[in-house]
């Protein structure tokens, strides 16, 4: 790219943790068993207990503002281009198992970034 203006828009807002949700109800007891001669019947085993309630989802990444994504670093050409670039998304929210509030990561703004291929 040369002699050009390239705008990026705001990077997005990461999304926050969602409520934790309850445990899953325990299993059923399985039958008891039979002897051969069907003589005598033993007990059925008893249900297992409910689950317990998970832990907040986690917080979302803020989202970036990218001039100009690559993947070939040798066919990248940049010169008098002029960069107008927007600020990045803040990281959502979250709270840990011991009630105290966390933030995950804000983007970041860059003129350029080369992604894996």
């Amino acid at each position: 790219m040369r002699d050009c203006e390239v705008e990026a828009s705001d990077g997005g807002e990461g999304g926050d943790g969602d409520e934790p949700q309850r445990g899953g109800r325990g299993g059923r007891g399985a039958p008891g068993g039979v002897l051969e001669d069907r003589s005598a019947y033993s007990c059925n085993g008893g249900p297992g207990g409910d689950g317990a309630e998970g832990g907040y989802g986690g917080p979302g990444r803020g989202g970036d503002s990218i001039g100009i994504a690559y993947l070939d670093e040798d066919r990248l050409t940049v010169e008098d281009v002029t960069f107008t670039l927007g600020p990045p998304g803040k990281g959502g929210i979250s709270w840990d198992d011991q009630g105290k509030r966390i933030s995950g990561e804000d983007g970041v703004v860059v003129e350029t970034r080369r992604f894996p291929e």
